[in-house]
């Protein structure tokens, strides 16, 4: 299985599609190349670049109708998902909502 078809399989899991752009962005914050197979080797450093790219997904509509055709995708488990494995992986929490906010005056 390719990177890229591992990363598609991943977040279609969620119901969630991801663009050419959101794959190329991912497989540069990885440092790997779409078409090569997924492999013990690469497969930390791609579930580190995809946790990472969360954040960015969750400020798109979760359901999206027009003409009769509707999709959705389950934003609490994207989540869940996400909150497990920045834990995981000692990442940080970048929608964690009861972390410590600086205002400034």
């Amino acid at each position: 299985m390719s990177i890229k078809e591992y990363i598609s399989n991943k977040f279609q899991s969620f119901g969630i599609q991801v663009s050419e752009a959101d794959l190329l962005d991912i497989s540069f914050s990885a440092n790997v190349i779409l078409d090569d197979d997924i492999s013990f080797d690469n497969l930390e450093n791609v579930i580190v670049a995809f946790v990472q790219y969360v954040p960015f997904l969750m400020s798109r509509p979760s359901s999206v109708s027009e003409s009769g055709f509707s999709m959705s995708w389950d934003k609490d488990a994207l989540l869940s998902f996400y909150n497990a494995m920045c834990k995981r992986y000692g990442l940080k929490n970048e929608l964690d909502a009861n972390s410590p906010k600086i205002r400034f005056l």
